[in-house]
Order: structure tokens, then sequence, then C-alpha cells
């Protein structure tokens, strides 16, 4: 799952989401040098990418971009969940997204001065971008693709999968809604576990 997916799924706890939203980025144990709440959504987010990495679902949406873009298919199954969320909000939340995003990125600007410098870039990017609305459009999904061609260290062309994931996407999206539910339950039942 991408960034909408894994701050959603987060609950209300700002300080869980920003773990999860930041997890990507911190390695091994160092979660521990993390506010309580902030290394919950850090070994959240973990959780989350073991159960989707392992779910039928996923693994066979990612063939579907396995022989174009390798070992970017499963990035690019993320990314395009996130566009399924976005488009489908209202079954989600009673929040409108805008709005969700502007709670999400409020509680990032109050917390600037507690991130370590390599995350200050990723961060403001987001901020000032409105990542999470633009999941929403095919051309948001372009937008964020070409940001992710220049990010990679090696040549992906992930944005070069957009016509074949508008083809695939009628098929992908009833089954995005049963892998949703299922993870859904799964972190539920994660979240209600003693997890540190």
């Amino acid at each position: 799952m991408n960034y909408l997916a894994h701050v959603y799924l987060s609950g209300d706890n700002m300080d869980i989401a920003i773990g999860n939203f930041i997890a990507d980025d911190i390695k091994g144990n160092n979660y521990k040098d993390y506010k309580l709440d902030w290394q919950r959504g850090i070994l959240l987010h973990r959780f989350i990418d073991s159960f989707t990495d392992s779910h039928k679902i996923f693994r066979d949406h990612s063939k579907l971009f396995f022989n174009s873009h390798r070992h970017y298919s499963r990035v690019l199954v993320d990314i395009y969940y996130d566009y399924f969320l976005a488009k489908n909000w209202t079954k989600y939340s009673s929040l409108s997204l805008p709005k969700f995003e502007t709670n999400f990125s409020d509680h990032l600007k109050k917390n600037l001065n507690r991130f370590p410098n390599k995350l200050f870039n990723k961060i403001s990017f987001f901020i000032n971008h409105k990542l999470f609305s633009k999941y929403s459009s095919i051309e948001g999904l372009s937008f964020i693709l070409k940001k992710m061609d220049i990010k990679t260290k090696y040549k992906s062309n992930m944005s070069d999968s957009i016509n074949k994931f508008i083809l695939f996407a009628p098929e992908m999206e009833i089954d995005f809604f049963i892998f949703f539910e299922d993870l859904i339950y799964n972190v539920n039942s994660y979240l209600n576990k003693e997890i540190l």
C-alpha cells in the first residue's frame, strides 16, 4: 500500500499516522529513536507491507505489470491501490478526502522540528503538492509516477504504465475491494493487540 492507505489505516491517531507515513525511511531498530506512537505507526506500516506483499490478490496484480516493469511492479500496484482508495473514498470515510489531507498536513506541520533532515524535503513536497488529492485522478497519478521515475535509483519508466493500468483497472478495482476489506480487518486485529 502507498501513503494514502497507510495514513488511512492508522485510524484517528495522527501520531500513529505520522509514524506510518515516515516508516519507509526508518530502518531496522532505528524506530526506537522516536516517540511511542510514532514507533507504533512505523511497526504498523511494516505489518501492512508484510500482509500486502503476501496477499494473493496483490501478487496477482503485480504480475500484470511484471513483464514491463519488473521489481517496480509492486510499487505500481501500491500506487494504483491508493488511486482506488481515493476514487472510492466515501465508501471508507465520512470525512472528505481534502479535509482528511488537510488534517494530516496540519499535524505534519506541527511536528516539522521533530523530523530528521533527510525527511524534511519529502514532507514539504507532500504538503506543497497535496499528494493525497492527486491520487484521485489519472492526471494526478501521471504526476506522481513521473516524480517516482525521477526518484528511483534505476530507470523505472513507471509513468509508462498508465495505459496498461487503464486497461486492467475495472477488474483490478473489483479485486481491490476484496483485498482492502481483508486488510482493514487484519489491521484492526493487529491494532487491538499490544504491539510494543
